[in-house]
């Protein structure tokens, strides 16, 4: 069943974006009497739709679930180049991550600027949304800025991992790790193409931040992301 992120104005109305009611008539064709699910601040109504044009709808009842991991995840990802970023935010947000910070690192190829931040940022949420609403989760994830590889420091966390393929650190190592992530902050950096320096390796590593390895073979960016996040899903779900 298709479910939509709703908000409350200033008095305490429920809305539903115009973007959405455009999806759920236009798109979805739904009519009177289709049902749908609203996310209401992490809580989820089961609603029937009245009339389509104009739209209303009625609430039928409040559901009791829960698709959220036991605790907190925060990427730190490193720009890549072209359209890879699309896929690791629209992946993240589906594996469980609840913020999403980019970081215009040493080694990262495109930058994003204060001239397109604001256009990439719109675009970027959207696409969490969508994941969000496509995998049924309880809480939007957040994606609200791009810093300098410097600003790490703003983020703690309870556990904070950076993935370095240069590491002695095991697998077996980096499971005894995500093993205590379990209802902690957990922050995880990954590098762009090119990945890390070894200066903002010993910077993230003087703030408590732990190398991990994500194996023999060397990853993708993109595909590092994913299997970092899975692992943390994984062991925070348990």
């Amino acid at each position: 069943m298709q479910r939509y992120f709703a908000s409350k104005n200033s008095k305490h109305e429920i809305i539903i974006a115009n973007d959405d009611i455009f999806h759920i008539t236009k798109v979805m064709r739904m009519k009177k009497g289709d049902c749908f699910e609203l996310n209401l601040d992490g809580d989820i109504y089961l609603c029937s739709v009245k009339e389509t044009s104009p739209f209303s709808y009625e609430i039928l009842e409040k559901k009791e679930e829960n698709h959220e991991i036991h605790g907190y995840i925060r990427l730190l990802y490193c720009i890549p180049k072209g359209e890879k970023i699309d896929l690791v935010i629209q992946k993240a947000a589906e594996l469980g991550v609840n913020e999403i910070v980019l970081i215009n690192s040493e080694r990262s190829i495109a930058k994003i600027t204060n001239e397109n931040k604001e256009k990439k940022l719109l675009r970027f949420s959207k696409i969490i949304k969508e994941a969000a609403e496509q995998s049924k989760r309880t809480v939007l994830p957040i994606l609200k800025d791009v810093i300098s590889f410097k600003n790490i420091k703003d983020y703690p966390a309870d556990l904070s991992l950076i993935a370095y393929e240069n590491t002695k650190m095991t697998l077996d190592d980096l499971e005894i790790e995500l093993k205590n992530s379990r209802n902690k902050t957990v922050n995880v950096i990954v590098g762009a193409e090119g990945g890390l320096s070894k200066d903002e390796v010993n910077y993230a590593i003087s703030l408590n931040y732990k190398e991990i390895s994500l194996g023999k073979r060397i990853l993708r960016s993109e595909t590092a992301c994913f299997y970092i996040l899975s692992l943390l899903s994984f062991y925070m779900d348990r």
